[in-house]
């Protein structure tokens, strides 16, 4: 693997000093990057309808799932409960959700977008599908489908 990186640096240009040479050339670094300036476009595209991409990852969730437990979307998301409760409780004084007890377990929550949380999502997915299509401007069809390929073979090598 050394050697490979080795001649990756050796081909690239140095276009950025600002970046580690082993870094510039590393997988998890650029896919960390890229997952980092993908977001910040997202947060951008979001701002203006009073949303972020930390905000709108329970209303896309909820949007394709269609109304859940609580601890179904903790469960179904990357966010841990306390960060979840306080994403909600901020969707809720938004008017974005609504959280009802559980007929069958009234410890249990609810949850389920509003009207208002229906648009937000038309938001998220708008905002996320133009991120990826700028991200992928340039490429072809075939090269999209390859960094696909090439990128759950990464997660999938990673999660092992």
């Amino acid at each position: 693997m050394k050697q490979l990186i080795d001649e990756r640096r050796k081909n690239m240009p140095d276009h950025n000093d600002q970046i580690h040479p082993e870094a510039a050339v590393a997988p998890g670094y650029l896919a960390n990057h890229a997952a980092k300036v993908f977001n910040r476009v997202v947060d951008t595209a979001l701002r203006p309808h009073g949303l972020s991409l930390a905000l709108i990852g329970p209303i896309m969730l909820l949007s394709w799932k269609g109304p859940m437990l609580q601890r179904d979307l903790v469960r179904s998301s990357a966010v841990k409960q306390p960060a979840m409760v306080a994403l909600l409780d901020k969707l809720e004084t938004m008017g974005l959700i609504d959280r009802t007890p559980s007929p069958d377990d009234r410890r249990a929550a609810m949850v389920q977008l509003s009207n208002n949380g229906l648009v937000a999502a038309e938001h998220g997915r708008h905002a996320l599908i133009s991120a990826n299509a700028q991200g992928l401007e340039g490429f072809s069809t075939e090269e999209v489908t390859k960094v696909i390929e090439l990128f759950q073979r990464l997660i999938d090598n990673l999660e092992r």
